[in-house]
């Protein structure tokens, strides 16, 4: 299991100190456990596209979440989505290729849990979505 570590940030980021870290790009890196976010609360930008991440329960504490990059994981449970109900920065959520992105009411389902998102998968929020919700 390949995990991210405090070494990787740095390595990327040229920043020693986690709670400084604003971007974050590990595109491919084949991450299965990324708990170190846990102590990056003031992330904005996280790239994590194609890994092999499971769960959203580590991006909780991202506080300063702006954008999210997490398309072609592992996350098979939409529920998932829940972790991020508390990200109110939160506007652009890229999270299509997962298994979870497969279910039948996928993008409702998401905009009734981050009724902030401007933008899911790529796609603009239309006013009309959001609506109903």
């Amino acid at each position: 299991m390949i995990k991210l570590t405090e070494e990787m940030v740095i390595a990327r980021t040229r920043i020693s100190d986690l709670s400084s870290v604003k971007k974050l790009n590990c595109w491919g890196a084949d991450l299965q456990d990324v708990s170190l976010l846990r102590r990056m609360p003031n992330v904005e930008v996280l790239a994590l596209s194609v890994n092999q991440i499971r769960s959203l329960a580590d991006f909780k504490n991202c506080y300063q979440l702006q954008e999210l990059y997490i398309r072609k994981n592992n996350i098979k449970d939409l529920r998932d989505v829940c972790y991020l109900r508390g990200l109110s920065s939160l506007r652009n959520l890229w999270l299509a290729d997962n298994p979870c992105s497969q279910e039948d009411g996928y993008r409702l389902a998401v905009l009734r849990t981050l009724p902030q998102l401007e933008k899911l998968d790529d796609v603009p929020i239309k006013p009309e979505e959001i609506e109903g919700l």
